[in-house]
């Protein structure tokens, strides 16, 4: 599969509990929001289920 397994919408605001729960580590802390590692993503849904913004959808 190719191109970005998640979106991260600009409803994110950083607070990190997604990438606290991520199993794969597929989400890195980066400025304004997370990046997604797309080759780690695996797009278990564990990150939108934990959002408490409701900013991620998965793409796959």
């Amino acid at each position: 599969m190719s191109g970005e397994p998640l979106l991260i919408t600009d409803a994110c605001t950083a607070c990190g509990a997604c990438l606290l729960t991520c199993p794969e580590h597929a989400l890195r802390p980066a400025p304004g929001k997370p990046r997604v590692v797309t080759e780690a993503c695996t797009s278990c849904g564990e990150c939108v289920e934990i959002c408490p913004r409701d900013a991620i959808d998965l793409l796959r």
